[in-house]
């Protein structure tokens, strides 16, 4: 077992280590997303989300969507966002880099907090907690009320999907 030094150790490596890979990752997106304007190529996208791993792949397509001329595909490659790169108003790809790198926010910069984290909705969690409470329920004999159940799940149903799109 590591020690108390050794394992605050290795929290600052990866603290350092952390920040280094955001700030590539971050590199990487307004570089590629000058390319994806000037020539219309967006395979680094595709090879970044494929090497982005252990990151919140969410937060980079959500930049990429918002500043890199590209959307990703269902495939998890991206397509060039031609009617972005059409409206845009720079002169080549070097002058998207500037921009991105000195007006736009970093793809991580707004991290959740503790509370936000706890606060999520886990869909699935609640309908298999609704599930064992059901049967527990039957298991105890306690009359279990389901009139225009078919109703709730198609309503809850539609909500997972529109939630999934």
């Amino acid at each position: 077992m590591l020690t108390i030094k050794q394992l605050n150790q290795k929290v600052s490596g990866i603290r350092k280590s952390t920040s280094t890979i955001r700030d590539n990752v971050q590199l990487v997106l307004c570089n590629a997303s000058g390319h994806a304007f000037e020539h219309g190529d967006v395979t680094v996208f595709t090879k970044l989300y494929d090497a982005s791993t252990g990151l919140n792949k969410k937060k980079i397509v959500k930049w990429v969507h918002d500043n890199g001329f590209a959307r990703l595909q269902a495939d998890g490659s991206f397509k060039v966002n031609k009617a972005m790169r059409k409206s845009a108003d720079f002169d080549n790809g070097e002058q998207v880099v500037k921009y991105l790198t000195e007006e736009v926010g970093k793809w991580y910069a707004k991290d959740e907090t503790a509370e936000q984290i706890l606060k999520e909705l886990d869909v699935v969690a609640r309908i298999q907690a609704l599930t064992k409470a059901i049967d527990k329920a039957i298991e105890k004999g306690q009359v279990v009320k389901s009139e225009d159940a078919d109703i709730a799940l198609r309503v809850l149903n539609s909500k997972i999907e529109s939630i999934a799109a």
